[in-house]
């Protein structure tokens, strides 16, 4: 487990502005579980388990996302200029990559940051799904993906491996 010092975005947000993230139909993270049927949650579960466990949800599918929501790479909801999502979401993939090639003794460089979804537990915890370029690989590019937790001035990398075909 690797722990780093956050980003230090220009504007701070509240948590509850941070974590009311358009994206999902439900706006609330509250909501009644009379209104919601078991059928929905099941279709939830199972668009987690298709998606590997967060990571690559079809949020279009859904009336409640149960927290989830999708991370839009190019608005700049935490941030204001310059720095966007995507450049938040690429320093949590770097710590990732950094902790993943310390461990495993290999040189991987980010490439291209694909999908980030998050819901908020503690703090706020980051699907991440992004290609990577492999150099002893002959500069190959491979899917991977992180989970990275952001607690208010503390970054958690959980994990980062190749995602699974």
């Amino acid at each position: 487990m690797e722990r780093s010092d956050p980003p230090s975005p220009k504007r701070q947000k509240t948590e509850e502005e941070a974590t009311r993230y358009n994206g999902c139909p439900d706006d609330d993270f509250d909501f009644d579980s009379d209104d919601c049927s078991d059928g929905e949650i099941e279709l939830f579960d199972q668009e987690l388990d298709r998606s590997g466990g967060g990571y690559e949800i079809d949020f279009k599918k859904f009336r409640y996302c149960f927290g989830w929501r999708p991370f839009h790479l190019d608005d700049v909801s935490f941030f204001s200029d310059p720095e966007t999502n995507r450049h938040f979401i690429a320093k949590l993939v770097n710590l990732a990559l950094d902790q993943h090639n310390k461990e495993n003794k290999t040189s991987l460089e980010l490439g291209k940051i694909l999908i980030a979804n998050f819901h908020p537990s503690c703090g706020l915890t980051f699907y991440l799904s992004f290609e990577v370029n492999d150099p002893s690989d002959g500069n190959q590019t491979k899917p991977y993906r992180a989970v990275v937790r952001y607690f208010p001035g503390d970054i958690e990398v959980v994990s980062c491996n190749p995602k699974e075909s």
